[in-house]
């Protein structure tokens, strides 16, 4: 073929990539490889199913031997927020691009991908969009904060949640500790995630659906965790291991200076400098949750070169903006453990 087109595009899209506004095209180049000038081409992209809208560029002249880039504000493309919204169950899609001249087509091409259920996160594809699903906005987060402030003050602490306020290592230790025990009170039953969800992804629930149900996989608790920790002002981190993920918190106002670490001895350099703490969330969902220390004990021997992946500074995802998803259009499981959720909290 004289013609090629020259394509880059995500893997995985959700209702996550549209709140982000997560391009779906990264890339779109035509290129001329033989020696005639074509004109006045027509270049369309549909999908299958109609998660986006079609688009259509018109190519005024192609020239022999060169490429037409599709520059980024033109390869904007309109997602179909309603119907991700709506997908409880990841699909199989399609995007065709044609490449037409008249009524002769010079090149049809399809893209498979993946569409995401609104509640899943995609993996390795979109590794920085785990973010979007912390969710301290969430109901159930300030029913965990009030619980709390309630241990905080039955063991004689100062109550107030405010953060770094006090910039005191030993506070913010305090805060996680109670929160440590706030979430132990839920009595959570631990679910196994998926095998490789570090890499391909699972759906996550959210803090309400969390307490609602009382189940938790390592990375439903983890976002539940650090949902908690970042709506009471703190600076946490998502850590994500071979098949594990645990949390981190930074004990003074810091952040990195990047979305992801992938360096592991980047973590423990922080935890040396008693800069950060990191811990293990699965053990609050045990019949006999660990202590605190415990947690944190559990959590910095996972910290190795051979299965650490990536953090992922919640901080630093903000100032991204990388926004939390709405928790009116995430899933919530009904039934009588709400009520039972709701008597421990309240």
């Amino acid at each position: 073929m004289s013609i090629r087109a020259q394509v880059s595009m995500v893997s995985k899209i959700g209702f996550v990539s549209h709140q982000n506004a997560v391009p779906l095209i990264r890339e779109l180049i035509l290129c001329n490889e033989s020696g005639k000038t074509y004109q006045d081409l027509t270049l369309s992209l549909t999908a299958s199913p109609e998660f986006i809208e079609s688009k259509v560029w018109k190519i005024d002249r192609l020239l022999p031997e060169s490429a037409v880039h599709i520059h980024e504000q033109d390869r904007n493309l309109r997602l179909n927020a309603a119907w991700l919204a709506e997908l409880s169950e990841s699909v199989q899609g399609e995007i065709t691009l044609n490449l037409s001249h008249g009524d002769s087509t010079l090149i049809s091409s399809h893209y498979p991908l993946e569409i995401l259920a609104k509640n899943e996160w995609g993996g390795n594809s979109m590794m920085e969009l785990l973010a979007a699903f912390v969710m301290p906005n969430d109901p159930a987060v300030d029913r965990l904060i009030k619980a709390t402030s309630d241990v905080l003050r039955r063991a004689g602490k100062n109550d107030q949640l405010d953060g770094y306020k006090s910039q005191s290592r030993t506070r913010t230790w305090e805060f996680c500790s109670a929160l440590w025990t706030a979430v132990c009170d839920l009595q959570l039953s631990y679910a196994l995630p998926p095998a490789s969800f570090e890499s391909v992804g699972q759906k996550v629930r959210t803090p309400t659906a969390i307490l609602n149900g009382l189940v938790a996989t390592c990375l439903d608790s983890s976002l539940l965790f650090v949902a908690a920790l970042e709506q009471l002002g703190l600076n946490p981190l998502l850590i994500l291991t071979t098949g594990h993920a645990f949390v981190g918190l930074w004990l003074q106002p810091q952040e990195f200076s990047q979305l992801l670490t992938e360096d592991v001895t980047a973590i423990r350099k922080r935890i040396d400098l008693d800069e950060m703490v990191v811990f293990e969330t699965t053990l609050a969902a045990c019949a006999q949750p660990a202590s605190f220390s415990q947690a944190v004990e559990s959590a910095s021997r996972r910290l190795t070169d051979e299965d650490f992946h990536v953090a992922i500074d919640i901080r630093r995802a903000r100032m991204q903006k990388i926004k939390p998803l709405a928790s009116q259009i995430m899933p919530e499981t009904s039934g009588t453990a709400k009520t039972v959720s709701e008597n421990i909290l309240n």
